[in-house]
Formats: C-alpha cells, structure tokens, sequence
C-alpha cells in the first residue's frame, strides 16, 4: 500500500464511519421518541465530536413514551399528555428497533481508518527516509500489497499486482558492496533487474531458497536501480537488504 493509497482508504474509512455515525443516531434517537433528524445533525455537524458527547450528555438520559389516546411522543417523566391530557401511566412504550449492527459497523470504520492512517504516517516517514529521488510512485493495480522502504531495506508482499515496484541504492565509496535477496513466487516468473547506466543484470529470484547474495564491486558509485521484473506471478514475498 503506497501513500496515496492509504491516504484514499483513509478518508473512505471516515465517511463510511460518518454514515454509520449518523445511522446510528437517528435509530437511537426514534427508539427514545426525540426528533431523530435534529438530534442526527447535531452529532455529524458538531465539530470534534461535541455534538456526540451533547448527544449522549443530554439525549441519552431522556426517555419518551408514546400516548395511548393521540400516539404523540412524551416525556416518561411527565404526568399528563400535554397534547391531550391523557395520564402517561397509560402510555405505550415506543417500539425499538435494532441498533447494533450501525454501532459494529461504525467500530469498524473507526479500526480500519486508523489502520490506514497509521500506515499513511509510516510510509511518508519511510519514504523521506529515502532521499531525493530514490523512490518512484507506481501506478496500477495491487492486490494484499504490503511494502516498506527505509536506506538499507526494501520488503514488498503482495498477492497479484500490475504495478511496477523500482528504487534506488545510492553508492557511496564502494558501499554498499552486497545485496541480500530472499524473495519467493508461488506462481509466474520473479526476477530482479540491477540497472547503472549502460550495465544491466537481470537475476532470477522466483524462489532464493534462502538469502542470496548479489555482488555489487562491479557497480560504479552513484545510483543502481533495482526494478521487480514481475511475469504472471502470483503470491510474491520479497525482502531486500544491502550492506
């Protein structure tokens, strides 16, 4: 998941829990015989949650019953209909009706936006980890994509894609010398292209069958760039380190 991925999940995330916030508080409100649409205003429009903790500090605490005589919606604590004067002992009780699953719904959305939220913040913070241009933003399609990016480490997981994974190992007075591979395909052809200037070495990394060691005496220092050669493959886990 890159950044603007998450970033997109992320407010999705919010608006469904806004959705099910709002559900929730009309529901809740009708079964309590207060004025569902007010009372749902208050909580969506109100700024950092205060129309939420208004709503459970004020409408929460009442509790209406319908009158047998003009079916208007009373205050349980009140004597007398103060429509039509009936006595409220005589009162029905306003049906409930289910609101459990707009409640579940809106913890859900409130897990999965912090989720994504979290992960945004890890990967802007990664990706400056990075350095000018050594990341590229990707564009296509991933399916359970998981990639992380600090200096000396790149991890990418994911179960298809048709996006085009590259970054940049920065050289420096013949350091790093090594690259360290352990990538696995269940299907399809894995590989890894190393690219500097005119050289260009391409290795078959479908299955490592452990670390694998690449030599990098024979790269000049400045930028080598690692690009995933993905054909078909399905099922990847592939980790990175250089030293």
């Amino acid at each position: 998941m890159n950044t603007f991925l998450g970033l997109g999940l992320c407010l999705l995330s919010i608006a469904i829990m806004g959705i099910f916030l709002g559900l929730w508080t009309y529901r809740d409100s009708s079964n309590r015989g207060l004025n569902a649409a007010l009372w749902t205003a208050i909580v969506i429009l109100g700024p950092n949650g205060i129309g939420l903790l208004i709503y459970f500090l004020v409408a929460r605490k009442q509790n209406n019953v319908k009158c047998s005589n003009c079916d208007s919606n009373i205050s349980s604590s009140s004597k007398y209909c103060i429509n039509c004067g009936t006595l409220v002992s005589n009162a029905k009780e306003i049906e409930k009706r289910p609101t459990k699953h707009f409640l579940i719904g809106f913890i859900v959305s409130f897990i999965i936006a912090a989720m994504c939220f979290v992960w945004t913040i890890f990967s802007v913070i990664s990706n400056e980890d990075l350095g000018s241009g050594d990341f590229e933003i990707k564009s296509g399609m991933s399916l359970f994509l998981l990639e992380t990016n600090t200096k000396s480490k790149w991890n990418i997981s994911y179960y298809k894609s048709t996006s085009k994974f590259s970054r940049n190992i920065n050289k420096e007075n013949n350091t790093p010398s090594t690259l360290f591979i352990e990538a696995k395909s269940k299907e399809g052809n894995l590989g890894l292209k190393l690219e500097q200037g005119s050289k260009e070495d391409t290795i078959d990394i479908k299955d490592t069958k452990g670390i694998k060691e690449i030599d990098l005496s024979d790269f000049n220092n400045g930028k080598i760039k690692l690009t995933l050669i993905n054909e078909d493959c399905k099922g990847v886990a592939f980790k990175a380190y250089w030293e």
